[in-house]
């Protein structure tokens, strides 16, 4: 039998732990797999009732910084002695690469996954980084890269072995995703609304760049009547309120908060619309297209390039120039989108039944 121990900080409302679900969920069907979810947190995880109860779950229920659980981590990883241990913990993937000498005494398949462009987070011209990235992520024996953009800077930038990294891009439920779009909301757009309605979902933090977004929509006023309605919580919350209420955009953007199933109000609109400074391969977009929506997107590193077919399923353009944005906006416009073909091509790119089996090989130690 196979024990396969996946660790996550969470099983919350984010991409990464969306991918964590799908995975322990798809291994635990199969008999001949032993599967325990390791979680860092006790608060936040929202994807709980969705978790298969043939699934063993550990919390640690950490209260402080995450740092601080690397011993617990490790205690719990030679508790279980797992034959494979996937690991997504963002910023605490580095710290534990430190050990794996140690733990390859229990001759432990170890599998990490990136969740960005690492050098949109980290200063790779610090020698220490780039140094201790070259030694430390290359023990690990696979590391799935979400992206293009995030394989090229794994070697590129970051000294990381071609042979160790698997380009696996995220998969969506998309039956799920449908299934959930059909669900009751709170919110509905008004019915007299001769507006462009778009939305933006994620986090408000500086990664997201809803501060460039918020700029962008401020000049379009008053030769396009928009509404933009953005999904999400976060610390830069109050700032941008303030920006909103500076710029007189009360009327046009709207907060709408965190909702755990956010699909019926996507599937309410004209457009999805991605600002982000650096993404992984954002979930957000393919659930998006999933519902026929279109997208339009600032052309920023992170799959962006891989996801547009450009006026098929959506436009993308510099978000960062005035001009660009503009000219990219008008040519969304113009476009007469196929919402039935958009979804098929998200059906036949990343639908879960497409996307796991290669998961599937990683762990069975065969390269992508």
């Amino acid at each position: 039998m196979k024990k396969l121990l996946f660790i996550s900080t969470t099983l919350g409302g984010g991409g990464a732990e969306r991918i964590i679900l799908y995975l322990v969920n798809e291994f635990a069907k199969d008999k001949n797999n032993s599967v325990t979810l390791l979680l860092l947190k006790k608060e936040g995880n929202t994807y709980l009732d969705s978790l298969s109860p043939q699934v063993k779950m550990i919390n640690l229920n950490i209260s402080g910084r995450i740092r601080y659980a690397i011993i617990s981590i490790i205690r719990t990883i030679i508790f279980v002695k797992p034959t494979t241990c996937y690991i997504g913990l963002d910023k605490l993937n580095i710290m534990l690469s430190f050990f794996i000498p140690f733990l390859k005494i229990w001759e432990i398949q170890f599998i990490v996954r990136e969740t960005n462009v690492l050098s949109q987070q980290y200063n790779y011209r610090n020698p220490l980084i780039k140094l201790s990235y070259k030694i430390f992520y290359n023990l690990y024996d696979k590391i799935i890269a979400q992206s293009k953009d995030m394989q090229d800077d794994l070697i590129k930038i970051w000294g990381i072995k071609p042979q160790k990294i698997n380009l696996i891009n995220n998969p969506i439920d998309i039956q799920n995703v449908t299934k959930k779009s059909n669900e009751s909301t709170s919110f509905y757009l008004p019915k007299t609304n001769n507006k462009i309605n778009l939305v933006a979902i994620g986090r408000l933090n500086h990664q997201k760049g809803y501060d460039i977004l918020i700029q962008r929509m401020y000049e379009l006023k008053p030769n396009i009547p928009f509404n933009l309605y953005i999904l999400g919580e976060g610390e830069l919350r109050p700032f941008i309120e303030q920006e909103i209420l500076k710029l007189g955009l009360e009327p046009n953007i709207h907060l709408l908060g965190f909702h755990q199933n956010p699909y019926p109000i996507l599937k309410q609109m004209d457009g999805i619309i991605l600002s982000s400074r650096h993404e992984g391969f954002p979930n957000v977009l393919l659930e998006a297209n999933a519902l026929g929506i279109p997208i339009l997107t600032n052309r920023c590193p992170g799959g962006i390039n891989e996801i547009i077919l450009e006026g098929i399923n959506g436009i993308s353009c510099f978000f960062d120039s005035k001009e660009s944005f503009q000219n990219g906006l008008k040519l969304f416009l113009e476009t007469e989108f196929d919402a039935e073909n958009i979804k098929e091509l998200t059906r036949k790119r990343y639908d879960l039944s497409i996307i796991l089996p290669s998961y599937k090989n990683v762990f069975n130690n065969e390269q992508q």
